[in-house]
C-alpha cells in the first residue's frame, strides 16, 4: 500500500513561505514559514489562530513542513480542535515542538513524536478557567484489524488465523497477532484496506462486502456521548493517537484448505517476514497475547449478546 501524500501548493507572501492545503472536510489551512528564522517560525491554524510550530535539533526542515502537512498531523488536530464535552471543556493548543520524524520512502510520513503546549479551557462559567494537560504524543495514524473465523464444513471445527512475525519494540521474535494494518492508503475505504490486508499478508483474496465492522456496530453510542472521536478503539490513548478499527470475517474451508494454511508466508516486502498460523478459536485467547485479539474476541461476544450479530 502507499501512503498518498498531497502535493501544497507553494506561494511567496512578504517575507513568508505560506503552504496550503485543502484538508479532507474540504477547507483551507496554512501551514507558514518564515524564511529568515527557519526553525522558529512553522505555524498551523487551530480554532481560527496560527499555533507555532518549533523543530528539534536534527529534524529536517523539509520533513517538519512534510509532518505538518501530513494526513497523521491534521487528523490529530482536528479531533483535538472538534471535541467539546457536555460541560464546555475544550482543548486550547498554544505550541507544538516536532521531535522526530520517520520516514517510510515512497509512503511517506509514517511516524511524527511531538510535545504540544496544550490546557483545558472553559468559557462557560463566570469564572474562565484553564488548566495545562499532558501534551506528548506519538503520532502514528490509524489501523483496522481483523478477527478471521474458519469454519470447517468437514467437522464443524471452528479455528482462527494469526499472523506470526517478529516486533522489535518489544524484543520478540515471535508475536502472534491477528491480521492488521494502517489506514494510509486515503483513496480506499476501511473495508478496501482490510481485504488488502488479508491478500498482503494472508494470501487469502476476499470481498469488501465480506467484512463486518465491529466497531461500528458497538461504538455508536460511545461516540454519539462524546466518549469517542469515531467509530474506533483507541489502544493506547495516553500517549498515541491511533484509533482501531476492529473487522470479523467468517470462511467456510475445508481440512485440506486449513492444512495448506499452516505455516504459509505472507508478506515479505517493507522489511516485514510473516508466516501465518491456525488456531482453535476457543483457544485464541491463550495462545495469543495481542490485544487486538482480545478486543475483536470480546466485541464479537458481547455483539452477539445483545443479538446484534448471529451465532453461526
Amino acid at each position: 500500500m502507499r501512503r498518498k501524500n498531497p502535493n501544497p501548493n507553494l506561494s511567496v507572501l512578504g517575507s513568508q513561505e505560506v503552504i496550503e492545503r485543502t484538508t479532507t472536510r474540504g477547507t483551507k489551512k496554512q501551514i507558514g514559514l518564515n524564511m529568515d528564522d527557519q526553525h522558529e517560525a512553522l505555524f498551523f491554524e487551530y480554532k481560527g489562530k496560527k499555533v507555532p510550530v518549533t523543530v528539534s535539533p536534527g529534524v529536517a526542515q523539509a520533513d517538519a513542513i512534510k509532518a505538518l502537512n501530513s494526513e497523521i498531523f491534521t487528523r490529530w488536530h482536528h479531533r483535538c480542535e472538534n471535541q467539546q464535552d457536555k460541560n464546555g471543556n475544550y482543548m486550547q493548543i498554544h505550541g507544538v515542538e516536532i521531535q522526530s520524524i520517520d520516514i517510510f520512502g515512497a509512503r511517506g510520513v509514517g511516524f511524527i513524536k511531538i510535545k504540544s503546549d496544550c490546557t483545558l479551557e472553559n468559557d462557560s462559567s463566570n469564572a474562565q478557567s484553564h488548566h495545562r494537560i499532558p501534551g506528548i504524543c506519538f503520532l502514528r495514524g490509524d489501523a483496522v484489524a481483523i478477527l478471521v473465523a474458519l469454519h470447517c464444513f468437514e467437522d464443524d471445527s471452528v479455528h482462527s488465523l494469526l499472523v506470526d512475525q517478529p516486533r522489535v519494540p518489544i524484543g520478540q521474535v515471535s508475536t502472534l497477532e491477528i491480521p492488521a494494518g494502517m489506514l494510509d492508503d486515503h483513496a480506499e475505504t476501511v473495508t478496501g484496506i482490510a481485504a488488502q490486508e488479508m491478500k498482503e499478508e494472508c494470501g487469502i483474496e476476499i470481498h469488501a462486502g465480506d467484512l463486518v465492522d465491529l466497531t461500528a456496530l458497538a461504538c455508536e453510542s460511545a461516540v454519539t456521548s462524546g466518549s469517542l472521536p469515531a467509530l474506533s478503539i483507541p489502544p493506547s490513548p495516553g500517549g498515541c493517537d491511533e484509533s482501531v478499527r476492529y473487522m470479523y470475517l467468517e470462511l467456510s474451508v475445508s481440512k485440506a484448505e486449513l492444512e495448506e494454511m499452516r505455516g504459509r508466508l505472507g508478506l515479505r516486502e517493507h522489511g516485514e517476514f510473516i508466516s501465518l498460523r491456525v488456531v482453535p478459536m476457543e483457544q485464541l485467547w491463550q495462545v495469543s497475547g495481542d490485544a487486538k485479539a482480545m478486543i475483536a474476541l470480546f466485541l464479537l461476544q458481547e455483539l452477539r449478546r445483545v443479538s446484534k450479530m448471529n451465532h453461526v
